[in-house]
């Protein structure tokens, strides 16, 4: 795979990437150099579409120091949790995945989900399972400086309905 041949050639970031050459490139990933010249400078001219079919819902929060307080960690988690809920229900879509994100203070950052095998509807089922999640993490060995959750998995969409019935003039 791609990935782990980057890895082994010593490019595991973004900035590692934009450090190679074109030839490093070339020598090393053909046709392709180009492509990771390019991106990794932020050159993309693929076409944007921004209203493609919305994948996933998410929120996030940095804190403003490391926490290693249960408490004040599941707190955030509920914030965002809420955040998520609001925006599911006023958009009326509806996944079956819940999503749990954790950074600690060394910027290792892990996630956690759940996959439900109906939609998730309700903001208390959301605050539920995202609080299962992030106790996984526990006992913590460092603090944590970023909690985030997201809802993905989306049910399709379906077609809205008429506002005022299908009758017609």
């Amino acid at each position: 795979m791609t990935a782990a041949k980057m890895k082994r050639l010593g490019t595991e970031t973004g900035a590692d990437l934009k450090a190679q050459s074109i030839e490093f490139l070339t020598r090393h990933f053909g046709s392709s150099a180009d492509w990771y010249h390019g991106i990794a400078r932020g050159n993309d001219d693929r076409p944007v579409n921004p209203s493609r079919e919305r994948k996933s819902s998410g929120s996030e929060t940095t804190f403003d120091r490391d926490l290693t307080d249960p408490a004040g960690i599941e707190a955030g988690v509920l914030k965002m949790a809420d955040d998520v809920a609001a925006w599911c229900a006023e958009r009326r879509q509806y996944g079956r995945t819940v999503t749990v994100k954790a950074k600690f203070a060394d910027f290792r950052q892990v996630t956690r989900s759940r996959t439900q095998p109906h939609t998730v509807r309700d903001q208390d089922a959301i605050r539920a399972t995202s609080i299962d999640l992030i106790r996984t993490l526990y006992p913590l060995e460092q603090g944590v400086r970023l909690v985030g959750v997201t809802v993905s998995n989306f049910e399709p969409s379906k077609a809205r309905m008429p506002l005022f019935g299908d009758a017609g003039p």
